[in-house]
């Protein structure tokens, strides 16, 4: 029987009238471990306790997981080279990951997460991230799931002193996707960005729950998202700013850019600042709307026609985030797929 579960938990919850305080997704009775790529090992280590960090779908995911057998996996990712990550997505399969970046060292990391469209049902893909004390890791993801599966993207963080995590996310694909991410800044001068850049159509959904918690002094984080959305399209981005009394002189910041392509999307956007600390700076910002008929006038008197313009636009939203790509190999990977896109449209 499949299990109906609360993923992408806005907390507080807010005005409901809008539907935008939770996601329901229902889950398959069955799901499989997607099978190990090189350089992915069970963790000895990695039991309930050892890997347990809150992410952004929320603990009925975990739940859910820890019931069907889903076991962490330790990456072995160094600094040297890009680790990459191509999950095999058969019918209803998942797989956590965990990476465990040691003081002073700097992983790159890159996921990969598409399916042909014969493949059918439900993937879900986690990663866990502990980042200690003077550590970077830059994650990047290109979300591109064939239409027969239906995407969970799930990312849970712990921040260290001096420790940077870079999240750049670039999403491309033809079906549903849900995304959680949750960073607990808990060092002090701790630092964790989110980049990310989509365009949604053919009735695509995207539900978006992410939280920067804010537990140490002078911790900092940033979300800026930009997109374009069209045909049908329902997106739904919460973004969280928390400070927690003892963050004294955190900063934190969220800015939103969405384009209106025509009349037929749904966009909801809940920006969210909690605080219980005096000393702090937060902001939040977006903008949402159609593309200017001013602009869209001067390239097509370049001899541009609306339908080629509006791909021009949608293909600056992904660039955006790309921009922030930290890895030169990383970059060349996501802007190849971005053109490739681009060359099929």
């Amino acid at each position: 029987m499949a299990e109906n579960i609360m993923i992408n938990s806005l907390v507080p919850p807010t005005w409901n009238r809008l539907k935008v305080n939770e996601a329901f997704v229902e889950l398959p009775e069955k799901i499989n471990m997607i099978s190990q790529d090189e350089g992915v090992v069970p963790a000895d280590d990695a039991g309930a306790d050892a890997w347990n960090i809150e992410t952004g779908c929320g603990d009925e995911l975990s739940a859910y997981l820890n019931a069907q057998g889903i076991k962490p996996l330790t990456a072995a990712a160094n600094s040297e080279e890009l680790f990459v990550v191509k999950p095999a997505f058969t019918a209803d399969s998942a797989q956590v990951l965990c990476f465990d970046a040691t003081e002073g060292k700097t992983l790159n990391i890159l996921t990969d997460l598409s399916s042909g469209d014969d493949v059918q049902g439900t993937g879900v893909f986690r990663i866990l991230i502990r980042a200690r004390e003077n550590s970077v890791v830059n994650l990047t993801q290109i979300l591109r799931p064939g239409k027969g599966l239906r995407l969970i993207n799930d990312i849970g963080t712990q921040v260290s002193d001096k420790a940077k995590v870079n999240l750049v996310q670039v999403f491309t694909g033809g079906s549903d996707i849900y995304a959680g991410y949750r960073s607990e800044l808990s060092g002090e001068d701790a630092f964790a960005d989110c980049r990310i850049g989509l365009v949604r159509g053919e009735n695509e959904t995207l539900d978006m729950n992410y939280v920067m918690k804010h537990l140490a002094p002078r911790s900092k984080s940033e979300i800026n998202v930009s997109g374009a959305l069209s045909n049908g399209a329902k997106k739904t981005f919460r973004g969280t700013i928390d400070f927690v009394r003892g963050c004294a002189g955190a900063e934190g910041a969220e800015n939103e850019s969405i384009l209106i392509l025509d009349d037929t999307v749904i966009n909801k956007t809940v920006p969210l600042i909690l605080c219980t600390e005096e000393n702090v700076a937060g902001s939040h910002g977006a903008s949402i709307g159609k593309p200017a008929e001013e602009m869209l006038y001067y390239m097509m008197s370049r001899g541009i026609d609306r339908k080629r313009a509006l791909e021009i636009l949608e293909r600056a939203s992904l660039t955006a985030a790309a921009a922030h790509i930290e890895n030169a190999d990383a970059l060349e990977y996501v802007m190849n797929i971005i053109d490739e896109n681009r060359e099929d449209d």
